[in-house]
């Protein structure tokens, strides 16, 4: 196989769709040493912070190429306020220009909402691809005891290094697939919404989110290899895109993540984002009819994605305690568990999704 560079046509983007694009998307083997000659092309900024955590400074950081610009460094543990606010302390005292974020959905969430705060850029540089944070315009930050979901700026640029991500852990690759996979039924959803007059619709929004899952269930790859790799990056990239043209997730969530939010509330040992929305797709699509769940078991199947929530260690009553519970965790947010709520009705779905 081939190696993959994926570029996105800046000018015809910009001119079609009139949103926030970033300045380069590469996804290569390698892509980590280019850092440097991306940022001279494209960018310029001179004045640059490095923000990681320990771990993935101490793993990647001899492999950032960032000799060209002078450059301090900052490791932070990620996914709380505290660590935004270091971020933002960094950036005024050493008057930066440039922001580059190197680590998982938690450092990158973190970087990114402090660049929104400080209005410079940022690089997104994820060693996982574990949901569709790596381009969105969202960060999902913990404060005190709530998780919150703030909208922020995405990123200028986007580097994906398949070798390093490859090597990530597989249960968050499939978090990732798992996240993708469930914008069909978030996309349904919202069609639902719409026709209920309970929110606004965008076909290019919808389009791009559609397109991206689609391509990646339909890819016939049996393996976490590099080739899914590829499919998978621009479905996360293109979720992120449909949500920055709406300016909301309503393109990439659905019921689904109103479950998967509302176990995250009654369970302990909670399975990573993506593997609940995944899962929770099955019994979402069989609520509201959607006829694809074979099609999904079949792809789930061939790369050994959780099947049943008791695949992940969810019991067929914590699962039902979370359906009661989902609508609450997001208010506004109209769903097909508005309309079919009746016991009998998740029920009958429950038994059409899983074998558990």
């Amino acid at each position: 196989m081939t190696d993959t560079k994926l570029t996105i046509p800046q000018n015809i983007i910009r001119h079609f769709f009139k949103v926030y694009m970033p300045s380069f998307f590469v996804m290569e083997p390698g892509a980590i040493n280019k850092i440097s000659e991306l940022i001279k092309e494209n960018i310029g900024q001179e004045r640059i912070l490095l923000v990681s955590d320990n771990m993935g400074a101490k793993k990647y950081g001899e492999h950032l190429n960032l000799n060209l610009h002078p450059h301090k460094t900052l490791y932070i543990q990620g996914g709380d306020i505290a660590s935004v606010k270091e971020i933002e302390n960094s950036g005024k005292n050493y008057n930066i220009e440039l922001i580059v974020g190197i680590g998982g959905g938690k450092v990158l969430d973190a970087v990114k909402l402090a660049s929104h705060s400080l209005q410079i850029p940022f690089i997104s540089v994820p060693t996982t691809l574990s949901n569709d944070g790596i381009f969105s315009p969202v960060a999902v930050i913990e404060h005190g005891h709530e998780t919150k979901s703030i909208v922020a700026s995405p990123p200028v640029g986007l580097v994906i290094d398949a070798d390093i991500v490859l090597h990530s852990p597989p249960i968050l690759l499939k978090a990732g697939i798992g996240d993708a996979i469930s914008n069909i039924s978030a996309l349904k959803d919202w069609e639902l919404a719409e026709r209920n007059k309970k929110t606004e619709f965008n076909w290019t929004a919808y389009m791009l989110s559609e397109m991206g899952a689609e391509l990646l269930l339909k890819s016939g790859e049996k393996a976490v290899d590099r080739e899914l790799l590829k499919y998978l990056s621009l479905a996360l990239v293109s979720s992120g895109i449909a949500m920055i043209i709406t300016g909301n997730s309503r393109p990439a969530s659905g019921a689904e993540h109103l479950i998967s939010h509302a176990l995250d509330k009654i369970t302990k040992n909670r399975a990573p984002h993506g593997i609940q929305v995944g899962v929770a797709t099955l019994f979402a699509n069989e609520l509201r009819g959607t006829p694809q769940n074979e099609e999904i078991k079949k792809f789930y199947e061939t790369i050994g994605f959780p099947l049943t929530p008791c695949d992940i260690g969810i019991d067929k009553k914590t699962f039902m305690e979370a359906i009661k519970i989902a609508p609450y965790t997001r208010k506004g947010r109209f769903t097909i568990l508005d309309i079919k709520n009746d016991l009998y009705a998740i029920e009958q779905a429950y038994e059409r999704a899983y074998e558990c």
